[in-house]
Formats: structure tokens, C-alpha cells, sequence
């Protein structure tokens, strides 16, 4: 296994209802429908969207109170921005592998969504391939330092080893194996584990699993954060631009095929532990 510099570092949320947060859920729950049963892993994903919901049966009876035809372009208008259009094929990726088997109707509805949204069928190949389950091959440690050694982010500090910072250990999984740890300004703020990523947002420091991330999001406004959205459509704001580059890595770490650029291997700088001399 390559080696990432040893060094020494110093020491999410809800966000507000939108229309686009509530055209994603039912598009989720008509996709759940689509083929007559609803599969317990399909109702355990819309839990995670509707908390609101008090049980299983409650979202059993809003789903099937949502199937029936979607009107993909009334659902296009609410998605403002790429990146809510992104999100929405994404998600709806997700829901159509969670029962493990990806039926050839889901495939052409997932195409004529893309369409509706703007979106190419290359987009549906590879949200189909980032969703896809995970075989034990996506997030291992050789995988996910090679991704991060050959990925372009010369703006953060790399390092491995234990994390160090009160903080990220506090909401790390005692037995996470962490492959690299990222430092802005010679202090750590993330680590990419094997299980997952744990990392300081705006609203403090979380661990997402793997498991849990479904997109992630650039805005427009130059200079604003990365945000990463879960299952449960929590988002979470990276705490400095800087670490935008986090995409790139995301987009070849989910994508099992993704290569990476050979010639944007990062700058690994010296971080605090190091000759400070």
C-alpha cells in the first residue's frame, strides 16, 4: 500500500423545506410503487426522507398515496439549480438498486427523468454505477489512497496515521480504519476511512458512512463549501472552500470504473509534527 506522508496534526444538519425536497419525495415514493410492493429496504429509505412519518404503516399508506404516473416535468420545474437536478437522479438512482436488482423498467424510467431534468443518458450510466451496491471492492484502503493520491487537491495538507483531533476521534467509530487525513493550514479537519468519511462542517464535527452518501453538491456562489446529502437528505457544509476538492475524490471513489486524471497528482505539503525548523 502506498504511503501518505507521516505526520503529526494539531488538534450536520437539517436545512429548510424546499418544493424541489418535496417533488424528490414523491418521486421516491412513486418509484417504491412502481412495481406493485413495496420491499422493506424501500420503506426503510423513505423513513430516513419522511421522519415526520410515526411508522412503517404510515409510510406504506403515503407512498401508495403517491403511485401512479409522475409528471416528470412538473417535478423538472421545482429543481431549480443542476445540483438539485443532479440530487434527484441520484436519489432516485439509489431508491431503484435498493432491492438490490435493477429491473429494465426502472433503467428506461430512470432515462426519461434524466431527459425531463436535462440531463444525458451518460448521466444515468453513471449515477446507475456511483449507486450501485457495494461488493467489498469501492471503499477499501488501497482504493481510497490511490483515488486521493491521484486526485487534484493541492489546496489541503495530507498525512496518515491515527486521527488526533479530539473532536473527529469523539465521532469516529472505534474500530475505523483511517487511510488518509486532511489538514487545512496544518490542522486536521477530515479523515476518509474505510467505513467512511469523518470530517468538521459548519454545524460541527459528523461521520458519514459510505453507506449513508448519496450526493454532494457544488454551488454557484463562488467561494461557498462543499455539501454532502445523505439518505436521510441531511446536509452537511464543509467548513472551508478549500475542501471542495473532496468532489473529485467522491466522483472516482463512487464510481467503481472512474479513473482518475494521471497528471493531477496533489501537493503534499508539510503539516505541524514535521521539521518546523
Amino acid at each position: 500500500m502506498a504511503q501518505v506522508q507521516q505526520v503529526d496534526l494539531a488538534p450536520g444538519g437539517e436545512a429548510p423545506h424546499t418544493p424541489a425536497d418535496d417533488a424528490l419525495a414523491v418521486l421516491l415514493a412513486s418509484m417504491a410503487c412502481s412495481d406493485g410492493t413495496i420491499h422493506q429496504s424501500e420503506v426503510e429509505f423513505l423513513r430516513k426522507v419522511r421522519r415526520d412519518l410515526p411508522d412503517d404503516a404510515a409510510i406504506e399508506a403515503w407512498a401508495l398515496s403517491c403511485s401512479g404516473p409522475i409528471d416528470l416535468q412538473g417535478l423538472a420545474a421545482k429543481m431549480r439549480s443542476v445540483d438539485d437536478r443532479w440530487k434527484a437522479l441520484r436519489f432516485a438512482a439509489r431508491m431503484a438498486w435498493k432491492d438490490a436488482h435493477l429491473a429494465d423498467e426502472e433503467q428506461a424510467f430512470l432515462i426519461r427523468l434524466a431527459q425531463a431534468l436535462g440531463l444525458t443518458p451518460l448521466a444515468v450510466d453513471r449515477v446507475l454505477r456511483e449507486m450501485s451496491p457495494d461488493e467489498g471492492d469501492r471503499f477499501t484502503a488501497d482504493r481510497i489512497l490511490k483515488v486521493v493520491l491521484e486526485a487534484h487537491w493541492d489546496a489541503v495538507q495530507l498525512a496518515s496515521g491515527a486521527l488526533c483531533s479530539e473532536d473527529l476521534i469523539s465521532v469516529t467509530p472505534p474500530r475505523a480504519e483511517v487511510v488518509a487525513r486532511v489538514g487545512l493550514d496544518k490542522v486536521e479537519v477530515m479523515a476518509l476511512c474505510t467505513e467512511g468519511l469523518a470530517a468538521r462542517f459548519q454545524d460541527g464535527p459528523q461521520f458519514i458512512a459510505w453507506s449513508e452518501l448519496v450526493t454532494y453538491t457544488r454551488s454557484s456562489h463562488i467561494g461557498e463549501a462543499l455539501v454532502l446529502h445523505t439518505e436521510d437528505d441531511r446536509r452537511f457544509a464543509l467548513v472551508d472552500q478549500r475542501l471542495a476538492g473532496l468532489a473529485i475524490v467522491l466522483d472516482h471513489l463512487l464510481d467503481r470504473h472512474g479513473k482518475p486524471r494521471a497528471d493531477n497528482a496533489p501537493v503534499v505539503k508539510m503539516l505541524r509534527g514535521d521539521d518546523d525548523e
